[in-house]
């Protein structure tokens, strides 16, 4: 199995255009074979950052997730959620 980490950097003013960008990048995964584990973020204090955990069972899995995502632009949309 392998379990992706990605590290976010949010815009705290832009949190909804964040949590959009979240939502396709779930519905992506499980499309793709993988499992989502969610977002993080921190309970207490002012906070920029966010996890996302994501597994697939296999590598391939992740390869295919990856490959078609480069060419849908609506993906990358959220990427305004960013400073």
């Amino acid at each position: 199995m392998i379990t992706c980490v990605v590290d976010y950097v949010i815009d705290p003013k832009k949190i909804d255009v964040f949590e959009q960008f979240a939502k396709r990048w779930i519905d992506l995964v499980n499309r793709y074979g993988g499992r989502h584990h969610g977002y993080f973020l921190p309970s207490e204090g002012a906070s920029d950052r966010a996890l996302a955990l994501f597994s697939f069972s296999k590598p391939g899995g992740l390869r295919n997730l990856s490959t078609p995502l480069w060419r849908q632009q609506g993906v990358y949309r959220g990427r305004s959620y960013s400073r």
